[in-house]
């Protein structure tokens, strides 16, 4: 190679290089920002499933409320309508207030129909049905209807009343176990 040749071939891959290392740079910049905003999305997404997560438990959190509560108040005039009508004390007042519990848990049920996973509405049924049973039994011995079975005396609604407590328990337990307050099998 001649003497002219030589420097010619040194500037080339000297502009060559430069130019190369532009674009390399660029290239880059370009990936690490691809990678950025990559990350950014998923972060983005994972919040966005967690609120999501977070409005799911909040949902069932409100409808286990209020259900566990309209189902004690149900028990609860249940249980006051039973003593009542047991002294022979039943009011109007009576009445009504235990119509208006009824109506307030079929409301919370219709709910948690809509809402809860079905392993906890199988639990949230049997306890719906146990206290309509029991409300039909005092609502008939009220109107002087004869019991149509045998377990549908006045004492023997009285014994569901007191033993319905289990069935109440039971179900605030697979409702706190579904939104992951208590721990399975506690």
């Amino acid at each position: 190679m001649s003497s002219t040749v030589v420097p010619l071939v040194i500037a080339f891959l000297g502009i060559v290089g430069t130019l190369v290392s532009g674009l390399m740079s660029q290239r880059l910049a370009e990936k690490v920002k691809s990678k950025e905003l990559d990350h950014s999305e998923r972060q983005r997404a994972e919040e966005r499933q967690y609120e999501t997560e977070r409005a799911v438990e909040e949902a069932f959190r409100a409808c286990y409320v209020t259900l566990n509560t309209a189902s004690l108040d149900y028990h609860s005039e249940l249980n006051s309508f039973w003593h009542a009508l047991r002294v022979g004390r039943v009011t109007d007042d009576l009445r009504s207030r235990l119509d208006d519990a009824r109506r307030e848990h079929r409301a919370r049920y219709s709910e948690a129909q809509m809402r809860v996973p079905d392993n906890v509405l199988a639990t949230i049924d049997k306890v719906h049905r146990g206290l309509n049973r029991m409300y039909g039994v005092l609502k008939r011995l009220d109107g002087g209807i004869p019991p149509h079975r045998e377990d549908e005396s006045l004492e023997q609604v009285h014994t569901q009343i007191v033993g319905f407590w289990n069935q109440l328990g039971e179900m605030r337990q697979i409702m706190r176990r579904s939104i992951g307050v208590s721990p399975d099998g506690a």
